[in-house]
């Protein structure tokens, strides 16, 4: 991870730095927000809304665990991905609700490059807020931790691409196949 995150760090870089990077508070992003900028040496920011899904109950089980303790809860998660809701925790819907002002609020300093550092579940509710997919689409949105996503808002059009192991770009969005 940490070797990732030093790619993702001098990848940036190479493609004119940002002027400040935000990131959820939570350990390991905190962690990797401080190795990508080493590269950057831009201010940080840590934004609450960008934490992780909580996954309630569920969480520090695998998936092993949380099918034998939740088989009804876990099989409902595999029908309905993104509105699906663990025992006390959050949905993509509930993730969305919770970061939407927070990205509107980005949209209204359109000059600002900005680098975010966050989590998986994170990313792609992110990704479909800004490029308008519907929840199908969202939840097979990959990001592994080699990849990142540059997100361009150009003249009223907005453009994704994806580098891989500090490779790139890549044209859209890497993609699962549905569930």
């Amino acid at each position: 991870g940490r070797a990732q995150a030093d790619a993702h760090g001098a990848a940036v870089r190479a493609l004119g730095g940002v002027e400040a990077v935000v990131a959820s508070p939570l350990g390991r992003t905190r962690q990797t927000a401080a190795i990508v900028n080493a590269h950057l040496q831009a201010p940080v920011e840590f934004e609450s809304a960008l934490m992780e899904r909580d996954c309630g109950l569920w969480s520090g089980l695998n998936a092993e665990e949380i099918g034998a303790a939740y088989p009804d809860s876990w099989r409902a998660r595999s029908e309905d991905p993104y509105f699906h809701r663990p025992p006390g925790g959050e949905n993509h819907a509930d993730m969305r609700e919770r970061v939407d002002g927070f990205l509107t609020g980005l949209m209204r300093r359109p000059e600002i490059r900005l680098a975010l550092v966050t989590h998986g579940s994170m990313s792609r509710v992110i990704l479909g807020h800004f490029l308008a997919l519907p929840p199908d689409e969202t939840v097979r949105v990959r990001h592994p931790n080699d990849l990142f996503y540059r997100v361009d808002f150009v003249s009223g059009e907005i453009r994704s691409v994806h580098f891989v192991a500090g490779d790139g770009p890549f044209d859209g969005l890497l993609r699962q196949p549905d569930y």
